[in-house]
């Protein structure tokens, strides 16, 4: 796949994802539809600080015969918030997009924020079998069953779960290393279908991801997701709280 192909495939999927919401917002209006309350649609004392802390690593070693087992050994925090920010590379330019979320068990909140990235334009609540979404100020919520689709995949999200899934052989680089203050472990991965190059940056304290990066055959950046904002702490159980008043089930 080359890297018009690839950057054509993300954006049919991005396309895909908006198109599909806006029918099932437009067209489907007795989906479990509901009056509300008035809820907040940025969330109350929201905490954007690094909550990541970096270990000490010295005497840790890796590289790319034991990464997967390292990072498979560590879990995400039940509880976080983090603020993502993907961007698009291609030939004309870059398209960016912004994200929020905020977990708690197995309950996770997503905000799609505009452009300018400080007011949301949509709202997601996924719980274990459902996703409940809402538009800002919107007086109804509509629920749908969850399916395959993921948080992370709502966040367009590279996952030390990509990592772990990864065969051996296509890990290709991997060590022990620091970015913006905080000791991740770094991980390449070749895709042999493509020839891309993955690139991981995961909290050696936290296994959330730091930073990514999808490279074409030829080296040129087309995919990036950086994490701007970590806090975990515990999130608020108010955030989860449905339009009408009530919680996911």
């Amino acid at each position: 796949m080359d890297k018009q192909h690839r950057t054509s495939f993300i954006l049919s999927i991005a396309i895909i994802a908006i198109i599909a919401i806006v029918l099932l917002l437009l067209f489907i209006p007795d989906m479990s539809s509901t009056l509300i309350h008035t809820v907040p649609d940025t969330p109350p004392e929201m905490n954007q600080v690094d909550g990541t802390v970096p270990e000490d690593t010295s005497a840790v070693t890796v590289d790319r015969t034991n990464a997967k087992n390292i990072i498979a050994a560590i879990k995400r925090p039940s509880e976080y918030f983090s603020q993502t920010q993907s961007i698009l590379h291609h030939k004309s330019g870059s398209a960016t997009y912004s994200r929020r979320v905020w977990v708690k068990g197995a309950l996770s909140r997503i905000d799609i924020m505009a452009q300018s990235a400080q007011n949301a334009t949509m709202h997601y609540v996924y719980s274990a079998d459902s996703v409940y979404i809402w538009r800002p100020n919107s007086k109804t919520f509509h629920k749908a069953a969850k399916g395959s689709f993921t948080p992370d995949d709502e966040q367009m999200l590279m996952t030390y779960e990509d990592i772990v899934s990864a065969s051996d052989e296509d890990i290709v680089f991997s060590e022990i290393t620091n970015y913006d203050g905080v000791s991740c472990i770094y991980v390449e991965i070749k895709k042999p279908e493509s020839g891309y190059l993955e690139k991981y940056w995961v909290s050696y304290s936290t296994g959330l991801l730091i930073h990514g990066e999808t490279l074409d055959s030829g080296g040129a950046l087309v995919y990036s997701i950086t994490a701007t904002h970590t806090d975990i702490s515990t999130q608020s159980t108010e955030l989860f709280r449905l339009p009408d008043g009530t919680f996911p089930t």
